[in-house]
This record gives structure tokens, C-alpha cells and sequence, in this order.
């Protein structure tokens, strides 16, 4: 299940629809189509706004995993070639 789901909060105001109600089944069609193409608008608004925060929070949590691992290989490089270089020390003394 996903750590967020989107809400609609957005409310389509019945003022810029028709008043009375369908006489026809081509005004039933025609409000139908109206509030629908609002709900798609809000709705990939939302859905967008979601999967952006989401997929930041993701991204930012793998570059934190990549920078620990990152950090520890560089780590044991740097500690690999201090005891080259205290060796070659160790033997040129």
C-alpha cells in the first residue's frame, strides 16, 4: 500500500453549471463532460503533487544509502594506502 494516498479537497462549485436540471440527455452529457474534465484537472494536479513528494523522499533516501556505502569503501582505500605508505617507510628506514 503506498505511504501516501491522495484526498480530494478541492470543491467544484455547481455555480458555473447549469441550474436546472438535464432536459435532455445531450445537457446530461455535456455537464457530465464539464465536471469531469474539473475532477481530471484536480485529480493529475494531486496525483502529480503526491508522486513528486514521494519520489523525493525516495531519491533522497537511496543517495543517503549510496553516500554510506561510498563512504565506507573510500574508507578502506584511504586505510589501505596509509599502511602502503607507513610500509614503504617501514622499509626504506
Amino acid at each position: 500500500m503506498p505511504r501516501f494516498v491522495p484526498t480530494l479537497t478541492e470543491i467544484v462549485e455547481p455555480s458555473s453549471l447549469a441550474r436546472t436540471p438535464p432536459s435532455t440527455g445531450s445537457d446530461f452529457d455535456e455537464i457530465t463532460q464539464s465536471v469531469m474534465q474539473r475532477v481530471d484537472r484536480v485529480l493529475d494536479r494531486r496525483l502529480r503533487e503526491e508522486a513528486e513528494g514521494v519520489l523525493r523522499s525516495l531519491v533522497t533516501e537511496q543517495l543517503e544509502i549510496m553516500h554510506l556505502r561510498l563512504r565506507e569503501e573510500l574508507a578502506l582505500v584511504v586505510q589501505q594506502a596509509v599502511a602502503e605508505v607507513i610500509a614503504l617507510r617501514g622499509d626504506a628506514h
